[in-house]
């Protein structure tokens, strides 16, 4: 048998196989394109049916749930507004939200690298400590919280609000950033610390800036948390306030009547700011995420 023979059958079966391989390939995209189809029609179907309920009255909502808009009202934004305290809710939530992520991005970052780096033998329990705090429920912590926040005063404001999301957030805060801090080479601190610099100038010159992807997969992940909540709200503000978007949307909801116009609205307003901040920075998300999972 010459060369020529055997080159062309192993040059036809590598095409063969390449085939296979290639129609594997093409049949497993097709079936994850169909699972990702189906799986946005189940995500964005309540919230296409909200955006066009929003536009009806209320008559219209009663008598043909399922119907579509046969006039387009605009005027319920505008009522939503007027007739509720809906900015004020949108006020809170905004406050809630910034000051929550402003005072989580100045703490934590510095307590992950004391725990990594000057945490010495203490550093594993300080590390358990605060990942402790992942595995008690707000459920359980709900009535002590309560108690405590009612007898310093601070019960029905919204820094009762805050410290309960700056507790829940920091354990997951404190993983996330220790894990990525194990794979940041310790010689770019040596170096620093030989030409002069101390601790504080070494962290936020020269660690704090490669924290950056985590950073931000820990901003968004934490904003789109903090900006939806509905149950930390609700059981930490009283009804005299004003109280978040979610809770200023279940107060439209009656006993015998509910201005389901009203809720359409709202619950289309309170979705903007979500899909703003996560289309904006989804490839730092996404970066972020990735980056963290390698170096931890």
């Amino acid at each position: 048998m010459s060369a020529t023979t055997v080159s062309s059958k192993a040059i036809r079966a590598s095409k063969k196989k390449d085939k296979k391989v290639k129609e594997k390939f093409t049949l497993g995209e097709g079936v994850c394109m169909l699972v990702t189809a189906v799986l946005f029609c189940i995500v964005a179907f309540p919230v296409f049916y909200a955006f066009l309920q929003s536009f009806r009255t209320y008559a219209e909502i009663t008598i043909d749930p399922m119907g579509m808009p046969t006039v387009w009202h605009w005027e319920n934004y505008v009522r939503l507004f007027q007739d509720t305290d809906f900015l004020g809710a949108t006020f809170n939530t905004l406050f809630i939200t910034v000051i929550s992520l402003a005072i989580l991005i100045i703490i934590l970052p510095m307590a992950a690298y004391g725990v990594e780096r000057i945490g010495g033998k203490a550093s594993g329990f300080l590390y358990l400590l605060f990942l402790s705090g992942l595995m008690i429920p707000f459920q359980v912590r709900m009535i002590p919280l309560v108690r405590m926040f009612n007898a310093i005063g601070i019960y029905g404001d919204l820094w009762a609000v805050i410290l309960v999301h700056l507790g829940g957030a920091a354990g997951f805060g404190i993983l996330l950033y220790c894990s990525f801090l194990k794979g940041v080479p310790v010689s770019l601190e040596e170096a620093a610390s030989l030409d002069g610099a101390g601790r504080l100038r070494i962290f936020w010159q020269i660690v704090f800036p490669m924290l950056m992807p985590v950073t931000s997969a820990f901003v968004i992940t934490n904003a789109l948390s903090f900006w939806n909540d509905f149950f930390i709200p609700l059981v930490m503000l009283d009804a005299s306030s004003a109280g978040t978007i979610n809770v200023a949307i279940n107060r439209m909801v009656g006993l015998l009547t509910s201005q389901w116009e009203l809720i359409y609205a709202g619950a289309i307003i309170s979705l903007i700011p979500s899909l703003i901040i996560f289309a904006a920075f989804q490839r730092y998300f996404i970066k972020g995420m990735a980056v963290g999972a390698v170096k931890g």
